[in-house]
Formats: structure tokens, C-alpha cells, sequence
């Protein structure tokens, strides 16, 4: 009878596995300006290699859609020192100076207003992925409160010792910038994330000071 019942789990949950789908990520060409550098930091994930992907990110056909679009707004910490808001959400993923969001040194954010409440269900950034480059203090937050003082969920967070300054340390790994970006499950206990605002923060990287945002595209209903 145990048999039994642990395979009727096991077919049932197969079943609602089998429902769901895949989101996909429009991905640009691979690009480096250069040899990898050797990156040290206590906190860097496994390297996957060039050309292997992360586990597609699930969920059912209704969370699926992307919700960022063209005219989705976008504010940021402080004034870009190259480039336009408006180049993180047009689609472009082409990582040169013609499409890319320079912010300066120091914990900076990008901030998207889906213009209402949504269930978003994933995140995925791109910074410059030029060298294989490591942001630092990669930080992903939902909110209704488009300052984000209320009602903030984080779901994704590698500032592991809170140089970031915003009081908890991440227990995400940093990672090497590649042309498939930062997808980010806002899936939790199955269920999506609810608000307007997505944030996405970053201070500099291992090749320079400055924050480079090439794209950011949200999804969900």
C-alpha cells in the first residue's frame, strides 16, 4: 500500500510538472571583449561553462508572459552617465555602448513600474557580459511601494556580507555575466510574487566601478 500511495505522488506531481511550461528567454549572441579574467571571491557559483544554460524556469501557461514592454517605465538611483532608461526594456539585448544603461559607481538600482499590480513569476537581468565580467551585490526586489520601504520581497540576493548596506545578507552566489543573463524564479511555495515595481541593484564589478545595465524583462500576468 506505501508503493502505492508514494507512486500516485510521484504521478500526480510528474502530472502537474508535465502542465506547466518552459519561459523563455530571448537570448543574444554570446560576446566577450576579451579573454576571461580570473575572478576571485569566496562567494562565486560553480562555473558552468560557456553555452550551458540554467535550469529552464517552469511554471503554468498563465505565468508565462512577458509583461515588460517598450513603454514600460523606468527610473534609476542616479542620472545614467551614458545611455537611457528606456534601453533596459527595448528589447535590445546587444551588448555595446548603443544599448547599454551606465550608471555610476557605488550601489546603484534600476527600477521597472509595470503600471499595476501583477503576478510575476521571474526576473531576469543583463549586465555588459564583456569578459565575463562579476557584478557585485546583485539584488532583485518586488514591491507595491515604489520607494520600497514596505512590503519588499527579495528574490534573489548575493551581497553576502551587506556591503550593499540595505541589512541582510544574501545567500545567493555571484556569478560570471553571460549572454542567457540572470533569470530569477519569483515563484514562492508555487505561488508568484505579487507587485508593481521590480528593483534590480548592483555596485560595480570585477572589470570596473561603473554599472552596466544592457536589459531587464519581466514575467508573469
Amino acid at each position: 500500500m506505501k508503493k502505492l500511495v508514494i507512486s500516485a505522488l510521484a504521478l500526480a506531481a510528474a502530472a502537474a510538472f508535465a502542465e506547466k511550461v518552459a519561459i523563455k528567454f530571448e537570448l543574444p549572441p554570446p560576446h566577450s571583449s576579451g579573454t576571461p579574467k580570473e575572478i576571485k571571491s569566496d562567494n562565486l557559483e560553480k562555473d558552468r561553462g560557456p553555452g550551458k544554460l540554467r535550469p529552464p524556469i517552469m511554471v503554468e501557461p498563465e505565468y508565462a508572459k512577458k509583461l515588460t514592454t517598450e513603454d514600460t517605465k523606468v527610473t534609476t538611483s542616479e542620472e545614467a552617465v551614458t545611455g537611457e532608461n528606456e534601453y533596459v526594456v527595448d528589447g535590445d539585448k546587444t551588448p555595446d555602448a548603443t544599448c547599454m544603461l551606465q550608471l555610476p559607481s557605488g550601489v546603484q538600482w534600476v527600477q521597472l513600474d509595470l503600471g499595476a499590480e501583477h503576478e510575476i513569476s521571474a526576473v531576469c537581468v543583463w549586465h555588459d557580459q564583456g569578459d565575463e565580467r562579476v557584478y557585485k551585490d546583485v539584488i532583485m526586489q518586488i514591491s507595491n511601494d515604489p520607494k520600497f520601504k514596505e512590503g519588499v520581497t527579495t528574490i534573489f540576493n548575493n551581497d553576502h556580507d551587506d556591503s550593499a548596506k540595505l541589512g541582510t545578507k544574501g545567500k545567493d552566489k555571484e556569478y560570471r555575466e553571460r549572454n542567457d543573463g540572470r533569470p530569477v524564479s519569483a515563484m514562492i511555495d508555487d505561488k508568484p510574487t505579487k507587485g508593481r515595481y521590480v528593483r534590480c541593484y548592483s555596485n560595480g564589478s570585477t572589470s570596473e566601478p561603473i554599472n552596466n545595465y544592457i536589459e531587464i524583462e519581466v514575467f508573469g500576468k
